[in-house]
């Protein structure tokens, strides 16, 4: 199984822009990369409590264990540059402290910049969860998962400026099964 999920901080906001009447855009003041996070997981499953001819109701134990990459690509922000007292020049740049102030930044460049500068982190992931498959036809998997997974990665995952990166997560998961079972 696979899933890639996309990682926000809680201390992520946006920003309005200083030049939002001169056409700039919002942006997220200090970010300084969007961060994926992709697991690869081979799952096992034991089930404790099987279907029978009277309860169509299945449950069983569900656990995982794989590779993770946290994928990390730079956040970049239009940022005016002046050349006079009353003119400057926009530049597309990622975000320096020490160069760049709330008044420099127009705003949020286009996001299909920094592909070519990507950084992957390997990591591990482990899960473990329940399910529970309510279909009569075993073949037709309509069910709930609910668990918890735990992701490390090998160095901290920084894309907020004044934070510190994390190089640890734990996380709780939902899914919802519809449809037919592969065999």
């Amino acid at each position: 199984m696979g899933d890639l999920t996309s990682y926000r901080s809680k201390y992520e906001g946006r920003v309005r822009s200083a030049y939002r009447d001169q056409g700039g855009k919002d942006y997220v003041f200090g970010k300084l990369y969007y961060a994926y996070l992709l697991q690869l997981v081979r799952g096992y499953q034991y089930i404790i409590a099987p279907r029978t001819i009277t309860s169509p109701l299945q449950v069983s134990l569900q656990g995982g264990l794989g590779l993770s990459v946290g994928i990390l690509k730079p956040y970049y922000l239009e940022i005016a540059v002046p050349v006079s007292s009353t003119q400057a020049v926009i530049e597309v740049d990622t975000y320096d402290p020490l160069r760049h102030s709330y008044t420099d930044i127009v705003g949020e460049a286009d996001f299909y910049l920094g592909f070519d500068r990507i950084q992957m982190i390997p990591g591990f992931v482990v899960q473990a969860g329940v399910m529970m498959d309510v279909g009569k036809d075993p073949s037709l998997i309509r069910g709930l998962a609910v668990g918890m997974r735990i992701q490390g990665f090998a160095r901290p995952l920084q894309t907020l400026y004044q934070r510190a990166g994390r190089s640890l997560w734990a996380a709780g998961y939902m899914a919802f099964y519809i449809g037919n079972a592969w065999k």
